[in-house]
């Protein structure tokens, strides 16, 4: 007599159940809970990219970044998912990991493959670039300013001119006691030479260190007196919060995966203007002109009748703060 197979019978379509509640908790930022959902649905083989992704996004924001990094390196090596869209959340990983070298060792291989988008090309060239230089005598950076810490003025004048050993000098201050270079950091700050990246690199390692000496950032033709310590982090001002937000519940409900890539481009416009916020200070403005350069950036293109019909905002005005995002992009990663 044969013996019955112990067959377990699911339930019909539990995957796309998994899957789809995966993504419904993933927009509503439940990034615990939709990860269980995603990790539900991978133990039923199921290998469809968005649950790869929606792991990888999900780790991200819960600080896991060593295991979102490592489901981003299997999608490219194994061709899962679009590639530019996987690829730039694996670079967004490693800068935010600090592995430049990885970042830099990446782009150079995806532009010998030659199969750059002629529309992300200028932003890979300059990422190249950003990493290149991050990874460029780091050390001999550290001991040059140790050894001319005895002549400061000398030091602070080669400082200004000298982007690259700015970088090198806010970096090697992490695990030191900035209190004794206060005054180079205020130069640093208030120098219009100075560019506005290094100036929030300054103000994070200011803020680590709790700094509650009052200090003057000037950026844009704008000077603005903060005390470090009662700053908050970019990401977490009301404002930005807000933008975010209703911009979730017009791109995000749409195209999650292209809404977190455009958040990332809003994360890095914040930072470089940090502690400066966009002006007007008008939400629906700048998540209209966030859903533009997202389409932009990606290809896509959408009418601007659209765009007034969902935002309720005039052509001219959005236009004006698309401009504004080109350029903080154009100049986030920078040239040395």
């Amino acid at each position: 007599m044969k013996q019955k197979k112990n067959n377990v019978v699911l339930f019909p379509n539990l995957k796309e159940r998994y899957l789809d509640k995966g993504m419904a908790l993933l927009e509503e930022k439940k990034f615990h809970a939709a990860l269980d959902m995603f990790a539900e649905a991978k133990k039923l083989k199921e290998d469809k990219a968005e649950i790869h992704l929606g792991m990888a996004i999900c780790l991200m924001e819960l600080g896991e970044l060593s295991e979102a990094k490592d489901i981003c390196k299997k999608m490219l090596q194994e061709d899962i998912g679009h590639y530019f869209t996987v690829l730039q959340i694996y670079l967004t990983i490693l800068i935010q990991l600090r592995e430049y070298q990885e970042v830099q060792s990446t782009i150079e291989a995806v532009l010998e493959e030659n199969h750059l988008p002629a529309e992300s090309a200028e932003h890979f060239y300059k990422l190249l670039e950003f990493s290149r230089r991050m990874n460029q005598n780091s050390e001999e950076l550290l001991v040059e300013e140790e050894e001319q810490e005895s002549n400061e003025e000398i030091y602070v004048e080669d400082l200004l001119q000298d982007p690259q050993k700015q970088m090198g000098y806010v970096h090697s201050l992490r695990d030191r006691n900035i209190n004794k270079h206060i005054n180079t950091l205020r130069l640093l700050l208030e120098g219009e030479e100075v560019h506005p990246t290094i100036k929030s690199m300054i103000l994070h390692v200011m803020i680590e260190h709790e700094l509650e000496k009052e200090v003057t950032v000037v950026k844009f033709g704008e000077a603005m007196n903060v005390v470090p310590a009662e700053l908050k982090d970019p990401a977490d001002v009301p404002f930005a919060k807000k933008v975010l937000n209703y911009l979730d519940d017009t791109l995000g409900s749409e195209n999650p995966t292209l809404f977190e890539a455009v958040k990332e481009v809003w994360i890095r416009h914040l930072y470089v203007m940090y502690p400066f916020l966009p002006q007007p200070e008008d939400v629906k403005l700048w998540a209209a002109a966030l859903h533009v350069v997202g389409y932009s950036l990606h290809g896509i293109s959408i009418e601007d009748e659209e765009i007034e019909q969902i935002y309720a905002k005039s052509a001219l005005s959005l236009q004006e703060a698309c401009e504004k995002i080109y350029k903080i992009e154009e100049i986030s990663y920078f040239q040395i």
